[in-house]
């Protein structure tokens, strides 16, 4: 089951992981908000993916595309094949979503991913 999808680039997701570098366009999607120090600060739920990708062993099953187990839900991170230097990254509700949502792209033969 997918809980939820982001398309971020390579620098949102960069700034989403460090707090560092260009947020892009990370507050007119909706993601972030500016602070009263006019500062970008990233909402709760970016947030929270950001500090499970931190506390997790995210490993790399293809090329372009890593997966991981957080202890709230599971996520894949995979390049956006739509928009230059961007990624999808989706979360999904625990190990056996992750696991079905490889294995439909891998049966799919889509070139996405593999396993």
């Amino acid at each position: 089951m997918i809980l939820s999808s982001f398309i971020l680039s390579r620098q949102e997701w960069r700034y989403t992981l460090s707090g560092e570098g260009d947020p892009g366009s990370l507050e007119d999607k909706g993601l972030a908000t500016r602070d009263g120090n006019g500062s970008i600060v990233t909402c709760d739920a970016l947030r929270l993916v950001a500090r499970e990708y931190a506390a997790a062993n995210p490993e790399e099953i293809a090329p372009g595309v890593t997966a991981m187990r957080g202890k709230r839900f599971c996520m894949l991170i995979e390049e956006y094949p739509l928009m230059e230097d961007a990624l999808k990254i989706t979360l999904l509700k625990d190990q056996a979503a992750l696991e079905a949502e490889i294995g439909e792209r891998w049966d799919a033969g889509d070139g996405q991913s593999a396993c």
